[in-house]
């Protein structure tokens, strides 16, 4: 079993599969009796590790279901449910406040290329401190992977990241922390959890508003 980690906080329950296993592997694990109906393969590996790692959540894998807007939700179960998935890696959140977001991001050079789309001048400036190329590009993909998360979050639609979208307090980068994020439409507040594993970032954001 893959489990890379599996973490519970007063706010939210987390948890990250490393895939390494076949499809058949898989399939027992997430107790998920039909194969997936996804045509590529590394699609119907990634539906399973998330059942698998869901059941290690004591969430029955048939209880994931999709709004038409592709949000995940779970049948029977007061609480809100979050996926995101990367190279060889998926991450469930759980928890009892309604609005979640969760994503992972792989590790690569190439969000310099887009950082123009998603960060605004004042989350520019916060950038100035980071001198060492290595920690500029793990502050940008933070960022990124946070709006992402943010964006999973905010129940309303036509969200734009650049503007509306606002990491703050983000001075320091370790291996876990926290700073806060604000979607400026609404004025929602948000925390938001970081983890830098070795080839991929992670992000939690989650509303102490929607409980």
């Amino acid at each position: 079993m893959a489990i890379h980690l599996l973490e519970k906080t007063p706010d939210y329950q987390l948890g990250i599969w490393k895939i390494e296993e076949d499809e058949k592997q898989l399939q027992l694990l997430s107790g998920t009796i039909q194969r997936p109906g996804h045509v590529n393969q590394v699609r119907r590996l990634e539906h399973l590790a998330v059942r698998a790692i869901a059941t290690a959540m004591d969430i029955q894998s048939m209880d994931i279901a999709y709004l038409p807007s592709g949000k995940p939700y779970l049948l029977n179960n007061e609480q809100s449910i979050s996926i995101s998935h990367t190279k060889n890696y998926v991450a469930v959140l759980l928890s009892h406040h309604q609005w979640i977001g969760v994503d992972l991001e792989h590790r690569s050079e190439r969000i310099h290329k887009i950082r123009h789309k998603f960060m605004h001048p004042e989350e520019e400036l916060s950038m100035r401190q980071f001198s060492n190329p290595k920690d500029e590009t793990v502050a940008l993909l933070l960022h990124w992977c946070a709006k992402e998360a943010l964006f999973k979050a905010v129940p309303e639609e036509g969200v734009d990241f650049t503007q509306e979208l606002r990491i703050c307090e983000f001075t320091t980068i370790a291996q876990s922390g926290r700073f806060k994020g604000c979607f400026l439409r609404t004025g929602k507040e948000f925390e938001i959890d970081y983890y830098i594993g070795l080839d991929f970032v992670l992000t939690c954001s989650f509303s102490a508003e929607s409980r």
